[in-house]
């Protein structure tokens, strides 16, 4: 007879799956980590797996959306914390975004083109679509914390999220760049980005 498992069990059991997901995506790339292994190290039957989880994509996405709150949550508070001139917490709060990016296990494996683009064939308009109303959202409320607080007067939220998505991409193709060309052109979005978010600063 089928296990009966109650809301608490599945919560846990996704818990750990997203938690095995991540150890499995980190080693092995989206190709070739497995869901048998993945199940194997919960303790679950493959078919519990598809009840949480269409195909791996699924997890490697839930495991990003997991990954991206708790990055937006980290920036959020590092800048609340900073102190100095609005112009040199914005740089601050930049390079602490391209940290991430670089040192993010995800992005990493989102740089491999096969790999972003079988992600990409898993990922329905709509999913798409959220995750950009999502991030606007997320820049949109930082922009007006930062205006409550006098620090910067209205701010195009659109402008700010255009330089961040440039950022991304750039992370995400750095093996086409050498060293130097990547560091400049981090360099300049990062003055971009100042610049924009600081423009209308008292």
């Amino acid at each position: 007879m089928p296990r009966h498992f109650t809301a608490a069990d599945n919560e846990l059991i996704r818990s750990q799956l997203l938690a095995a997901g991540l150890a499995h995506f980190t080693q092995y790339g989206l190709r070739g980590m497995r869901v048998d292994d993945v199940c194997r190290d919960v303790g679950v039957a493959k078919g519990t797996f598809y009840k949480f989880f269409e195909h791996k994509e699924a997890l490697f996405l839930a495991i990003a959306d997991q990954r991206d709150q708790m990055h937006k949550a980290e920036t959020l508070a590092f800048f609340a914390q900073c102190d100095g001139p609005v112009t040199d917490r914005a740089g601050r709060f930049f390079d602490l975004l391209v940290e991430k990016l670089r040192s993010d296990p995800l992005v990493a494996i989102a740089s491999v083109p096969d790999d972003f683009a079988a992600l990409l064939r898993k990922m329905p308009p709509e999913r798409m679509a959220h995750e950009e109303e999502k991030d606007l959202l997320f820049i949109q409320e930082f922009c007006d914390g930062l205006r409550s607080k006098g620090l910067i007067g209205p701010v195009d939220p659109h402008d700010i999220a255009a330089i961040l998505t440039l950022l991304v991409s750039l992370v995400l193709q750095q093996n086409l760049f050498s060293a130097s060309q990547f560091s400049a052109s981090c360099a300049l979005l990062r003055e971009m980005f100042v610049q924009k978010l600081t423009a209308t600063a008292p």
